[in-house]
């Protein structure tokens, strides 16, 4: 095993640096894929690190404290027998080389709006490179930020396109229709508008139901499909009360009540998060079209299409969460024989925010 780096993670795209935290573990110790690692705050939140790999820490770079740039050294990974000098020389190496990712041109993030009719578009943020690229897609409510700390992972290897979609976001809040097959043919325009034929596609809680309802219709441009706790699967539920809760709420502290219901661990669940959602909500239509897309999910249409799951030809996983409190889990019997169902121990409904190591490996043991 050679030495490998570990550095600071970049969660949300207007991250530039982090505050080192508390260690949870000490040099030398064995570490598991997914360990618990390092608090390390920003700007918007504390987050736990979790370790994307496995290996032995053999030293710790970044001190509790420090503020550091994204891309920065934060420890040292490697052989037990490695020698201290050679350690020297990596971390004297990586220190000489590295390049704060803000002063860098390539591999930075690109927000474009992406037109899909008339004075309607959807605003994507793509970044990375290799064919064929990684479309996410995220949940009710919620906008392409939820991706960051998954993308930027998927990115250092694949190209990756993460959407608003309709009614969120950056994005259109003019609807053609509500259901998940009217919001996937909106992703269907922007993906011909950006020239992407074929596409991973990996849709979290109501972003699921809208890729299962893309697979469905273009079965010939889905790669793969990943479906994080999603809406409508077999033998899961809707808890209306949250999506009820999550459009009555006007005042941050009830919202932050509310989103707590989406994470085993509510401090998950800040003031800021609430204040970002209500500033979305409140932009020209984006209640009306977030109530409309509201009405629809309780239609039949979720059912309908997740019924149709065993007609996809391509590689399917699903991945859930033991302790979802909105969508809960799927029926493992209902599922077809090829999907592939991973479920994440202490995460609610959204894993890739509580546990994105384990998110991470289980998207990309999926995307080969």
């Amino acid at each position: 095993m050679t030495l490998r780096s570990l550095t600071m993670p970049k969660w949300g795209l207007s991250m530039q640096e982090g505050t080192v935290g508390p260690w949870s573990v000490q040099e030398g110790a064995t570490i598991a894929e997914g360990d618990e690692l390092v608090d390390v705050e920003t700007s918007k939140i504390v987050n736990t690190f979790e370790a994307p790999f496995a290996g032995h820490l053999r030293r710790i770079v970044g001190r509790e404290g420090e503020t550091l740039p994204v891309g920065a050294l934060l420890a040292v990974f490697g052989p037990a027998d490695a020698a201290e000098e050679e350690i020297d020389a990596f971390v004297s190496d990586f220190q000489a080389r590295f390049v704060p990712q803000d002063e860098e041109a390539s591999g930075a993030p690109e927000s474009v709006q992406v037109g899909i009719g008339e004075a309607r578009a959807l605003r994507a943020v793509i970044t990375g490179v290799g064919e064929p690229p990684v479309v996410f897609l995220h949940g009710f409510g919620g906008d392409l930020d939820n991706w960051a700390a998954v993308q930027s992972a998927l990115a250092s290897t694949r190209r990756t396109v993460a959407i608003d979609l309709p009614g969120h976001g950056g994005s259109t809040k003019i609807l053609t229709g509500a259901a998940p097959a009217d919001l996937a043919a909106d992703v269907a325009h922007a993906l011909d508008a950006l020239d992407i034929p074929r596409a991973h596609l990996i849709g979290h809680s109501l972003g699921g139901a809208v890729a299962l309802a893309f697979a469905l219709a273009h079965p010939e441009r889905t790669e793969s499909l990943a479906l994080i706790c999603a809406a409508g699967l077999p033998g899961g539920r809707l808890d209306s009360g949250y999506l009820d809760g999550f459009l009555a709420a006007r005042r941050a502290r009830d919202l932050a009540g509310v989103l707590s219901q989406l994470f085993a661990d509510p401090a998950f669940a800040t003031r800021e998060l609430a204040e970002s959602v209500l500033k979305a909500r409140r932009l020209d239509g984006a209640e009306d079209a977030l109530a409309a897309i509201r009405r629809a999910m309780d239609s039949s249409a979720f059912a309908i299409e997740s019924a149709r799951l065993g007609s996809l030809q391509a590689p399917l996983l699903i991945v859930a969460s033991a302790r979802d409190q909105i969508v809960g889990a799927p029926d493992r019997a209902s599922l077809p024989a090829h999907a592939r169902l991973i479920v994440i121990e202490d995460a609610g409904h959204m894993p890739h925010a509580e546990k994105p190591a384990a998110v991470i490996a289980a998207l990309r043991a999926h995307l080969g």
